[in-house]
C-alpha cells in the first residue's frame, strides 16, 4: 500500500481526539455512507477529501461537524513526513490524543509495519528501499519529491533540471537529478506499492519571480553544452534594435503594412540609438 493512499482521520468527541488510519473504502463506510448525512452532503465531503489530495502535503483538511460535540477531520496522506507528523500528534489540539488501532484499517496497519513505523511515529529502521531508474526527463513533466510536486521547466542537461515548486511557485535547479522508485523497506517491491519520485544531489533554490532570476547565468553553469571543451567554438552575436513608429491608418493591419513598406523603402532605418540589447548564442556543429 502506498503512503499516499492512506486517509488520516482525527475524530473529536467533546474535545477528546482519536487518530486513525483508513483506506478510502473504509473511510467512506465509517464516515460518509451513514444515515446522518444526505447524499448531497456525502458527495460534498468526498470532494473536500479529494481536494486535500490535489493540493498536496501540508494543506488543509476536509472537515465535518456531526453535532455540537462531535466532529472529524480527514485528508489523504501526502508524504512519509506527514504520516510521521500525524502519528506524533502534530495535527492534534488534544495533546492527550490516542491512536485507535482497532478502528484503523488492517491494510494500513500492515503498511506501517512494511514502512518500519510504529503507531507512535518512531522509525524501527529505514522506511524506504530506493531503486534508481534510467529516465529521460522532459519539459512539462510533473515529478514528486517528499510529497511536493515539481514541474520541469527546462532540461539544462540529462541530470540538471530547472523546476518549479508547484505549491510555492519558487524556481529551483535540481543538480544531479535521479528518477527513483521508492518501495516500503520491509515489504514486497511491487508496482502496486512503488512510489515514483525524483531525488537530486543538491538543489539551488531561487525566487518565485522570473525577473529576479539570471537564467543566462544558470544555463552557463548547468547546461552541458556550456561545459564542452575544445580549441574553437562558434558563437552567434545577436543585437536587438527596436523603435516605435506612429502611423495613421484605418486598421491595425493597414498600419503594419504601411510600416513594412516604409522599412523596405529605407524610409525607416534603425541605428545605434535604437539599441535594446545583445545576446550570445552558441551555434551547434551542424549549423556552423
Amino acid at each position: 500500500m502506498k503512503i499516499q493512499d492512506m486517509i488520516l482521520v482525527i475524530e473529536n468527541i467533546k474535545g477528546k481526539e482519536t487518530n486513525m488510519l483508513m483506506t478510502l473504502q473504509e473511510y467512506k463506510e465509517a464516515y460518509l455512507f451513514v444515515s446522518s448525512l444526505s447524499r448531497e452532503e456525502s458527495a460534498q465531503l468526498l470532494k473536500d477529501l479529494y481536494d486535500t489530495k490535489i493540493s498536496g502535503a501540508g494543506t488543509g483538511w476536509a472537515e465535518c461537524y456531526i453535532t455540537a460535540n462531535k466532529s472529524y477531520y480527514a485528508k489523504f496522506c501526502g508524504s512519509s513526513e506527514e504520516l510521521k507528523s500525524f502519528l506524533l500528534g502534530s495535527y492534534n489540539d488534544d495533546k492527550k490524543f490516542q491512536f485507535d488501532i482497532q478502528e484503523s484499517s488492517v491494510e494500513c496497519m500492515q503498511a506501517l509495519d512494511e514502512y518500519n513505523l510504529d503507531v507512535s511515529g518512531a522509525a524501527k529502521g529505514f522506511m524506504f528501499y530506493n531503486e534508481q531508474k534510467e529516465h529521460d526527463f522532459k519539459q512539462g513533466e510533473i515529478l514528486r519529491n517528499n510529497g511536493t510536486d515539481y514541474k520541469v521547466l527546462e532540461c539544462f542537461s540529462k541530470r540538471n533540471l530547472l523546476m518549479m515548486n508547484m505549491a510555492s511557485g519558487n524556481f529551483m535547479v535540481a543538480v544531479d537529478a535521479q528518477y527513483c522508485f521508492h518501495y516500503p523497506y520491509a515489504g514486497e517491491h511491487t508496482k502496486e506499492n512503488a512510489e515514483v519520485g525524483i531525488e537530486w544531489g543538491h538543489g539551488v533554490y531561487l525566487s518565485a519571480t522570473p525577473s529576479e532570476i539570471d537564467f543566462v547565468a544558470l544555463r552557463t553553469k548547468y547546461c552541458e553544452p556550456y561545459r564542452q571543451q575544445g580549441n574553437e567554438f562558434s558563437i552567434e552575436i545577436r543585437e536587438v534594435l527596436s523603435r516605435v513608429e506612429k502611423v495613421p491608418a484605418d486598421t491595425l493591419g493597414d498600419a503594419i503594412d504601411d510600416v513594412m513598406d516604409m522599412y523596405k523603402r529605407g524610409e525607416i532605418v534603425l541605428d545605434a540609438d535604437d539599441y535594446e540589447g545583445v545576446s550570445y548564442v552558441p551555434v551547434s556543429k551542424d549549423n556552423r
